[in-house]
């Protein structure tokens, strides 16, 4: 289990559990980003956009850590900067699966410099040496080019289409399955 102190630093990030006040910059984000990331993300919750209903969403979060159940990490610029995304293993199986689901977004305003696919890194390491999962899986729209990216610059390989698999902007749409497991991870690392 990760003690909710746990920071993994990367070359320009840093992962680390939700704080209650990382609220208002969090609802302030995704405010901001809305229209950005509104054709990729199922319809949000309301907690994304009230800083009360997020500082109780974070506790959940914290609760979430500490039960082995989902880790939703911040994306922070360097240990001290302000969150700029989040990173997520969720939806924790473990018996004969050891499996977590990936999701991940970013702020419009530091899209398409690389935060994201090194946090998204930085979880896959984090998945594989300090829970100790098996595999991770991500699904992802196949018009949403930027994350598609990000998937296979980490390794994750495609395994299949689902059909009408999650409901975006009020449809049923397709994504693309992909996934990498701890064996991937070990050998691209060497």
């Amino acid at each position: 289990m990760l003690p909710l102190r746990a920071v993994f630093r990367g070359q320009r990030v840093v992962l680390r559990a939700p704080r209650v006040s990382d609220a208002p910059r969090i609802v302030e984000i995704r405010s901001r980003s809305r229209a950005f990331l509104e054709p990729w993300v199922p319809v949000p919750a309301p907690d994304e956009f009230d800083i009360d209903l997020a500082r109780a969403r974070i506790l959940r979060d914290r609760r979430d850590i500490r039960a082995d159940r989902h880790y939703r990490f911040c994306m922070t610029v360097g240990e001290e900067g302000p969150v700029i995304g989040r990173v997520a293993l969720t939806q924790v199986f473990r018996g004969i699966f050891q499996n977590a689901y990936l999701g991940y977004w970013v702020d419009v305003e530091h899209h398409g410099q690389g935060f994201t696919t090194e946090g998204v890194k930085l979880a896959l390491d984090v998945a594989f040496r300090e829970i100790g999962l098996h595999r991770v899986q991500a699904a992802i729209m196949p018009q949403n080019a930027a994350s598609l990216a990000v998937a296979r610059k980490c390794g994750l390989r495609q395994e299949g289409c689902a059909a009408r698999y999650i409901q975006i902007a009020g449809a049923w749409q397709d994504h693309l399955l992909f996934a990498v497991t701890a064996e991937d991870w070990q050998a691209a690392a060497r």
